[in-house]
């Protein structure tokens, strides 16, 4: 029943809008519905989906949301379970500790570091990949933490009322900002 729904909309393609595939006891989320980028509506409540499909992040990035109501509950998604990780000395490259000295001394405008940058095209082009740690502010550029921050979701999101917090993901630049995350803050573990 739920692939005969899917094959429809996929027939329908840029024009479907509505995919309602709610209680089909699927345990996997369909990776065919990266290719409904008119999707609107997605409705996948009381499956059995344990994680969501890589395909599917361009419609539920939250920045430009295209997806404008996602039902995602009664699914085994995001289990908030904290476990003890190790917190392993951190050693960081040559690149990387010079990458952060001269990012961050350019958010503070060092006029040297602006004109030298200049000259040398590769390394704006590598200081461009970098990030800011959403503990401190602080820049970084290969070496980060990979976190989750459960937060109440927009008020002009049209989102069922039992969905009380989304994950939001957070990047952090060391284990010393970690540790001093908020409660709602949880770094991200295979397990």
């Amino acid at each position: 029943m739920a692939e005969q729904l899917l094959v429809r909309a996929l027939k329908g393609g840029k024009s479907t809008k509505i995919v309602t595939l709610n209680g089909k006891k699927m345990t996997k989320m369909p990776s065919t519905l990266g290719k409904l980028p008119g999707l609107k509506i997605l409705d996948l409540q009381n499956n059995l989906i344990p994680n969501v499909c890589p395909e599917i992040s361009t419609l539920t990035q939250f920045q430009n949301m295209k997806l404008k109501e996602f039902y995602c509950e009664e699914n085994p998604l995001f289990l908030k379970q904290p476990v003890t990780a190790a917190q392993l000395e951190e050693v960081w490259s040559l690149q990387e500790i010079t990458s952060r000295f001269i990012m961050n001394q350019l958010e503070d405008r060092n006029p040297f570091l602006m004109e030298a940058i200049e000259w040398y095209p590769q390394v704006r082009d590598t200081l461009s990949k970098g990030r800011k740690c959403a503990i401190c502010g602080k820049s970084f550029l290969t070496i980060w933490i990979d976190c989750v921050e459960f937060v109440p979701p927009s008020k002009s999101w049209k989102i069922n009322r039992n969905l009380q917090l989304v994950p939001l993901q957070m990047l952090i630049c060391s284990y010393k900002c970690f540790n001093q995350r908020g409660p709602n803050r949880f770094g991200i573990a295979q397990v």
